[in-house]
């Protein structure tokens, strides 16, 4: 088949050398799923200088894979543009967050683009606001790059698993078939041209429903830069391994035409950086035996002046508003969801605090909401684009009993017992127990909700009371979220509203001084560890199996 070297060991961005006259080295820095995270862009650019300054004597390209802007953050994603164009991106695979804001404020962020953005698996409506980049060629499905004498070409590909023809019926992303064959039919119209080098910027995650799919069923394609689902793939691997310590991702594989595709994924949130080094042969084709591919954790490197002048000028001044006791960081945004949070028990906390002034009992927020971990200070910035991007709505509201204990059946149920992604609500001033020992629901028991405290008085969670009420300062997304909405939507035009996300923990944290973030907390119990578990979707389906008996 072919074979890895896996001896290579090299200096940060520091090429090969090719080795014999008629190959062609290529360096690519990638990135992916920045989500306009700030925090580290000056690293960021520091990082992306010392590529530039090792690769000088090397064909090299800079690449971003999609979900790098914001939605409609128009200050961000001015400053997101700012910075490529300062470091001279050649490429943007357009994710689903570009498209969170509309394709409106997606064509006026690219407008002052230097860079190109691609996508071949796009319908795009004639009276879509993205026609005007597509006529002036800032938006297209391919484009070819002069690099050292050489041609390499970069394909497009959006996401079809996500929400982009729900925001704006003007786009519509084809499927994983369509999109392959838009694929292939791209990388025949390069050959044409001469072009034998060709790279997919990926945005359809990593997975047999996505990148691996495409890799063996396109013909042409040598290397899929990806993003969409946060993957750390790290080295050139031919299989799987499960080794806890050192894990890795299946990323070197044929395609249809029988050649190498390597894949390659930089995590998620700017926390990494990718370089991937490839040696082509006189036809175009990888040399596997020639391939190195590593990840780079950005905090390894100096700050960039010129992107903390960048930052300031268009976000303003980063000001430190409280400190940080120990650490805290993110283990995956699916536990994120279920496991106690030290962050989000603190904005719990902010929340009620801010609550107390209209008499309310507790507060419940939608953790999914709340991103990054802390360490060493919280700043302006960390608040505004890392823990709380979002800046809903806050609201106080009277709600009855009954309906509270509903609502955490909707939101903790889902653990394990529908296939929905469970979202745990955090409260202050309240604990409650959760059910997720698989053997309680397999024997028949369907309450997930065991125990609910507020304020150290218990309610009967299997008779609550229907007339009792409880006043709440909660997140407005409670009122319009899916699986709460036909519970809450009676109490919508009956919420004050008292402030936003971001105002309330900022004046929190100004308060307070200090996050613990060593400190344990048990405002929600879980009955099961997720280690004992396994697969955690395998073990759902079979809880649903048995429930649906």
């Amino acid at each position: 088949m072919f074979s890895v070297n896996s001896k290579l060991s090299l200096n940060p961005f520091k090429p090969q050398g090719k080795t014999q006259p008629k190959e062609t080295e290529l360096g690519l820095f990638y990135t992916n799923d920045m989500h306009g995270d700030v925090n580290r862009l000056s690293k960021f650019k520091t990082a992306h200088d010392k590529f530039l300054k090792e690769n000088t004597n090397t064909p090299h390209m800079t690449l971003a894979a999609g979900d790098c802007l914001f939605g409609s953050d128009k200050q961000r994603n001015s400053l997101m543009v700012k910075l490529f164009n300062l470091m001279g991106l050649d490429a943007l695979a357009l994710g689903n967050h570009e498209f969170a804001g509309g394709t409106k404020n997606l064509s006026d962020s690219l407008d002052k683009a230097e860079f190109t953005s691609v996508s071949a698996n796009l319908d795009v409506a004639k009276d879509s606001p993205l026609q005007e980049r597509i006529k002036d060629k800032k938006l297209v499905k391919s484009a070819v790059f002069m690099k050292g004498g050489h041609k390499f070409a970069v394909i497009g590909a959006s996401p079809f698993d996500s929400y982009i023809n729900t925001v704006d019926k003007t786009v519509n992303p084809k499927g994983l078939k369509d999109t392959i064959k838009a694929i292939n039919e791209e990388t025949k119209e390069l050959e044409k041209q001469g072009v034998n080098k060709i790279i997919l910027l990926s945005h359809l995650g990593y997975g047999e429903q996505g990148d691996l799919a495409v890799a063996r069923e396109t013909e042409g394609v040598d290397i899929i830069v990806g993003g969409h689902t946060h993957t750390k793939i790290d080295g050139v691997n031919t299989k799987n391994t499960t080794d806890k310590n050192n894990p890795h991702k299946l990323n070197l594989l044929l395609s249809k035409r029988n050649e190498p595709v390597i894949i390659t994924q930089a995590g998620g949130m700017n926390e990494y950086a990718g370089y991937l080094n490839a040696v082509f042969d006189e036809k175009g084709v990888l040399k596997t035996d020639k391939l190195t591919n590593k990840i780079y954790d950005l905090n390894q490197f100096e700050d960039s002046k010129a992107a903390n002048d960048l930052m300031n000028s268009e976000l303003g001044e980063k000001v430190k508003l409280a400190s940080v006791k120990g650490k805290y960081s993110v283990k995956s945004p699916y536990f994120e969801r279920h496991e106690d949070n030290p962050l989000a028990n603190a904005f719990a906390d902010a929340m009620l605090e801010r609550g107390k002034k209209y008499g309310a009992e507790i507060s419940l927020y939608h953790a999914a909401t709340i991103r990054g971990g802390a360490e060493g200070q919280i700043t302006n910035y960390d608040v505004k684009y890392t823990m709380l991007p979002f800046n809903n709505d806050i609201k106080v509201v009277d709600i009855s009993e009954k309906d509270l204990v509903e609502v955490l059946k909707r939101t903790s149920g889902s653990l394990l017992t529908s296939d929905d992604d469970a979202q745990l609500l955090r409260s202050s001033g309240m604990e409650y127990s959760v059910r997720n020992d698989k053997e309680y629901f397999l024997n028949g028991g369907k309450e997930p909700i065991s125990e609910v405290k507020i304020n150290g008085r218990t309610v009967d969670t299997k008779n609550p009371d229907e007339n009792k009420k409880v006043r709440v300062i909660l997140n407005s997304y409670l009122f319009s979220m899916p699986r709460t909405k036909d519970i809450m939507s009676k109490y919508a035009d009956n919420a004050l509203l008292v402030g936003k996300e971001q105002e309330i923990f900022t004046d929190y944290l100004k308060n307070v001084k200090e996050i613990d973030c060593d400190k344990k907390e048990e405002r929600i119990k879980l009955t099961a560890s997720y280690d004992g578990w396994g697969d955690i979707e395998a073990t759902r389906k079979e809880v649903i199996e048995a429930l649906n008996k």
